[in-house]
């Protein structure tokens, strides 16, 4: 607990990022990760050689961009700075243990952005009562990125603006949270095949809850949007009894994507 507390008292982070809860997040997942690293190590395995290959049918040289880059425990840092020109890590949170493997490649560059573009209208909306706004990704300087990759990043974008409307506009309608969170989940999708020659993408599709290696309940990570079959899929038991629950066991199932191009008509 105290490393957590100096973590979220001396880690850098944005104002907005901090209110809406991405500072706290960040710290609670390098917890959990230090708590369950055995569990994950297969997951976290799985993540590396996939970024890996994936990199490999890029072109060597040019610009590299990972958005969701988080603490980089899925993402081998250092082969794709040795592979790419230059890489941008995007996050709205840059942690202390982030920082220091940046460092670590002189062609390594950390940009906190929030992918969506939703965040900051998201906030003046709800505090004036206005209705829940579109996203609008960011145009990011200098040229197209020869590859980018999403990191467990689509299925999560609109779990803390859900937790901000839960907050601040309650009476906010099923229907319009629902089409609030497919639209974050899509313009993502569809931004990332925007921004690069190679849109790399993996993420949970499906979260299970298990008990006594039963599944007793499941539930569709995606927000409704039609992917293809991924390249490759893999499990992660990213909260085993009693992690989350005393008796009950939560595992991910995660598909990638090496090139996942953006739906007609966007």
């Amino acid at each position: 607990m105290l490393r957590e507390a100096f973590e979220y008292l001396t880690t850098p982070c944005p104002p907005l990022a901090r209110r809406y809860g991405y500072l706290a997040e960040a710290v609670a997942l390098g917890a959990r990760h230090r708590r369950q690293r055995r569990a994950w190590a297969p997951h976290v395995d799985a993540c590396r050689r996939f970024v890996q290959e994936a990199a490999e049918r890029a072109p060597r040289g040019g610009r590299a961009l990972v958005a969701g880059s988080g603490l980089l425990i899925e993402v081998p840092l250092a082969a794709l700075a040795e592979r790419f020109g230059e890489v941008v890590l995007i996050d709205m949170v840059h942690t202390r243990t982030t920082r220091r493997q940046a460092r670590r490649h002189p062609n390594v560059r950390l940009l906190a952005l929030d992918v969506t573009g939703a965040l900051a209208t998201l906030d003046a909306a709800l505090s004036g009562g206005l209705p829940l706004p579109s996203p609008a990704p960011p145009d990011l300087p200098g040229e197209r990125f020869a590859f980018a990759l999403s990191c467990n990043l689509l299925s999560q974008l609109p779990l803390l603006p859900l937790d901000a409307i839960d907050r601040k506009a309650p009476n906010t309608p099923e229907a319009e949270r629902e089409r609030f969170a497919r639209t974050l989940a899509g313009s993502h999708r569809s931004w990332l095949a925007r921004v690069a020659e190679q849109a790399t993408l993996f993420t949970d599709t499906e979260s299970l809850w298990l008990e006594n290696g039963t599944i007793e309940e499941r539930e569709d990570s995606l927000w409704g949007l039609d992917l293809p079959p991924p390249d490759r899929a893999w499990d992660w038991d990213i909260a085993p009894a009693p992690e989350e629950d005393r008796r009950r066991s939560l595992r991910h199932r995660v598909g990638a994507w090496f090139n996942l191009a953006a739906p007609a008509g966007t």
